[in-house]
């Protein structure tokens, strides 16, 4: 499993869509590492419920909208805290 930890955007006030990379931090033993938009799609289509992010107490789950082009959001839970805009920005 991952654990989405950081992001890094191409413009503030970040936004979704503005995500250029995802901290992929290895929860079981895979190796941690900076992964661009692009193939972060990809692996999330393919690996669903294996990538997370957790905040506040609380995780949410990594899933792909379908936009042109797609990206990255974490399932709607009504915490905020476990959000990808609430993880630091590198």
């Amino acid at each position: 499993m991952f654990e989405i930890t950081a992001i890094t955007v191409s413009r503030t006030p970040p936004t979704l869509g503005a995500i250029t990379k995802y901290y992929f931090q290895g929860r079981s033993g895979e190796p941690s590492q900076w992964v661009v938009k692009a193939d972060a799609v990809t692996y999330v289509r393919a690996n669903p419920g294996f990538v997370y992010v957790s905040g506040g107490g609380a995780t949410a789950e990594v899933e792909v909208v379908e936009a042109d082009p797609p990206y990255l959001r974490t399932a709607g839970d009504g915490t905020p805290s476990d959000d990808l805009l609430s993880l630091p920005v590198s």
